[in-house]
């Protein structure tokens, strides 16, 4: 493009030397130019503007939305207005006094994935993202647990529904059917989940080309909630084996894939273990090639995700799901989304900080 540009290089001297927020970003990256010697060669270049945003492109990342509550579902206003302003700050889940910055401009940002029970809010929204150039997909969950489970999920003839309309919207290889975790125990056997994903798969076809399936895992939360292997519960994986198997069978007759979630212990022919936030499938109907140099997240054994920034906080989905690991206190997620307010830069409360980076950027909230 220009002899002697190095994007990576460029790219930490953008770091290093900060972009100030209120300024014409072409202006102070002539002048940061003029200051970094191996850039020497491009100082007369009067394309400064398209400099940054290449080495932005080049530090893009992969924004998750979220894992950590049901951003579609409950905080639509509150994304698209973080959208629109550039930026947005999320906690540290494991210390909630330290933020983080993310940018949220297309050049920042590689892709978006939506993880949603309910994507009604969104789906009007989607046309301004694509005119922004975002690329995104959606992981989409539906179970059909009973209410003693899932006390706030939408029944699934209505999730199926728009499921199917979101489908119409963006297309089949950008929404993927979640159907995790699954539980076994004496009220959920194996005949119950049988005929609950027969109605359910059937409600989807031609909605989706890909099934992600897990199963439950033993955290403490968990088990209080939902009940122990003395309640019946089965946390042993192998004991889902063959109903995992059934379901892929019935999944391939219906020219689905299937993938598992983060599920190393598991080996069951027809399922492969899969990416649930993946690069790839961001970078296609771009036009992109998948960056090479995208690492994985390695959030837990058998992980395969790439790396993404979380832009999600724990305690604040309204969904109430009994085995939700993001949640200690329904009660407190329910305050949390009573008292949200969709012009706030942080899902939870109102954040500033004075220092605009193009990498999340930790704050102590004093």
């Amino acid at each position: 493009m220009f002899k002697g540009y190095d994007p990576s290089a460029f790219a930490a001297a953008v770091r290093e030397f900060r972009l100030l927020p209120g300024k014409p970003a072409g202006s102070q990256c002539r002048r940061r130019i003029n200051r970094i010697p191996y850039l020497s060669s491009i100082r007369d270049c009067h394309h400064a503007s398209q400099i940054e945003s290449d080495a932005m492109r080049s530090e893009a990342r992969i924004v998750s939305a979220s894992r950590r509550t049901d951003i579609p579902a409950f905080y639509t206003p509150w994304f698209m207005n973080r959208v629109r302003a550039g930026f947005c700050m999320y906690p540290n889940p494991m210390y909630p006094h330290k933020f983080y910055r993310v940018g949220l401009r297309p050049q920042e940002v590689l892709g978006i994935v939506f993880w949603t029970r309910h994507a009604a809010p969104l789906i009007s929204r989607l046309p301004e993202l694509d005119r922004a150039g975002f690329a995104y997909y959606f992981q989409y969950t539906i179970v059909g647990y009973p209410g003693t489970l899932d006390p706030q999920s939408p029944h699934p003839d209505i999730s199926t529904k728009t499921f199917c309309d979101l489908s119409r919207q963006i297309g089949i290889d950008r929404i993927i059917w979640r159907y995790d975790p699954i539980v076994l125990s004496h009220e959920l056997t194996v005949s119950w989940h049988k005929e609950n994903f027969l109605r359910i798969v059937d409600n989807l076809a031609g909605a989706t080309n890909r099934l992600v399936v897990s199963v439950i895992d033993p955290y403490v939360r968990t088990q209080r909630r939902v009940g122990t292997s003395e309640d019946g519960v089965l946390y042993n994986p192998e004991a889902y084996t063959d109903l995992l198997h059934w379901i892929a069978i019935e999944a391939s007759s219906r020219k689905l894939s299937v993938q598992s979630c983060a599920e190393a212990a598991l080996t069951v022919p027809g399922i492969t273990s899969g990416t649930c936030i993946d690069a790839a499938l961001l970078c296609s109907p771009a036009g992109r090639k998948a960056l090479p140099e995208m690492r994985l997240h390695k959030q837990r054994e058998g992980c395969l995700c790439h790396h993404s920034v979380d832009i999600g906080v724990n305690d604040s989905c309204g969904f109430g799901c009994q085995y939700c690991y993001a949640t200690t206190s329904h009660a407190r997620a329910r305050e949390s989304l009573h008292s949200h307010k969709p012009e706030w830069t942080c899902i939870n409360q109102d954040v500033h900080i004075d220092i605009l980076t193009n990498t999340p950027e930790q704050q102590l909230l004093l």
